[in-house]
């Protein structure tokens, strides 16, 4: 599915203050945090090296009417079934689901996509799957097709811009990737083009 590397995700603390000084310095036309201690370009290039995502191919569709039309039946069964549902629900079919049948293996990799989106890549402030997480569910067997990295950036710039021009209490998007090109870029330097950097960065 392209999404092994949150296998590695690793266990440490987040410092939060340090998190909201990254999303108040960074500029969103420029896509950069600026600090004193050097300006930080957060690309979906970076973004895919940082989680192993694809930085190329198809955008996701941003209202459920753009692809609705597009599922088969296999699918629109899929969409009823997770439409609405909540984070817990999700995660018991992960727990529950059989991986006997290509239908059934298709069944967990939508549940498991739908939880990585919801919680970690592009997570909202509201208990329930989003629209904007049910893309996934069509071409399940084809992920790579669609630039996830993209659209990670894509939302996170939209919940800062949320955050500091409607002053919301919480910025949607994933904040961490902001701390782990920080930190990377920092400490280790900025090439995109190292042949012994790890790739996704989060795999150690």
């Amino acid at each position: 599915m392209g999404l092994g590397a949150f296998a590695h995700l690793p266990d440490f603390y987040i410092n939060h203050k340090l998190l909201i000084e990254l999303v108040r310095n960074y500029d969103i036309f420029s896509s950069t945090i600026c600090t004193s201690v050097g300006e930080f370009v957060i690309m979906s290039e970076k973004v895919g090296y940082a989680f192993g995502l694809n930085c190329t191919g198809e955008l996701f569709e941003k209202r459920q009417a753009d692809f609705e039309h597009m599922l088969n039946d296999e699918e629109k069964g899929a969409l009823n079934l997770f439409k609405g549902s909540t984070l817990t629900y999700v995660q018991n079919v992960i727990k529950t689901c059989q991986v006997e049948t290509e239908e059934q293996r298709r069944h967990f990799k939508r549940a498991f996509a739908l939880f990585i989106q919801k919680s970690f890549l592009w997570p909202t402030s509201a208990p329930n799957v989003s629209y904007i997480h049910l893309p996934v569910i069509r071409d399940i067997d084809n992920t790579h097709r669609r630039s996830w990295a993209h659209h990670v950036i894509s939302f996170l710039i939209n919940g800062i811009k949320d955050f500091k021009d409607k002053k919301r209490q919480a910025v949607k998007g994933c904040h961490f990737v902001l701390m782990i090109i920080y930190f990377k870029e920092r400490y280790n330097g900025k090439s995109l083009n190292d042949p012994n950097a790890p790739a996704p960065w989060i795999q150690r």
